[in-house]
């Protein structure tokens, strides 16, 4: 890898990262439940909400309001997990990106060198008849 694909890869790497930081407390907001109860005891925010639990415009509506949907409930656990998911993938990328002692140096256009027995791939000859 030369030094402007690995820098490219760092940057996109704390891109990612901070756009998961910044995900990451905006849904785990949504998928847990109000946990602080006002006076009557009720979590702030929730009035007498009875729309539907399923439709994506009354989850929207909801979210607007400041209320607990169970769709938005739903999708803000599922992308919690996708975000840990992620997080789990660059830390391993981050791993390999380093080149150790036994890496390959690389050859002509930046790519591997070929291996001691020649190239893996055969060129074919194609030829368009019209």
């Amino acid at each position: 890898m030369t030094d402007d694909h690995a820098q490219l890869v760092a940057e996109l790497r704390a891109l990612a990262e901070t756009a998961l930081d910044r995900l990451e407390p905006i849904l785990q907001r949504a998928a847990a439940p109000h946990a602080q109860a006002d006076a009557e005891g009720t979590p702030p925010g929730t009035g007498q909400w009875s729309g539907c639990t399923w439709c994506p415009v009354c989850a929207l509506a909801a979210l607007i309001r400041g209320e607990q949907h169970d769709l938005v409930t739903l999708l803000a656990g599922q992308a919690s997990v996708l975000i840990a998911v992620l997080r789990q993938v660059l830390d391993e990328h981050a791993d390999h990106d380093t080149p150790g002692p036994d890496a390959p140096e690389p050859g002509p256009g930046g790519g591997p060198s070929e291996p001691e027995g020649g190239s893996a791939f055969e060129p074919i000859s194609v030829t368009i008849k019209h």
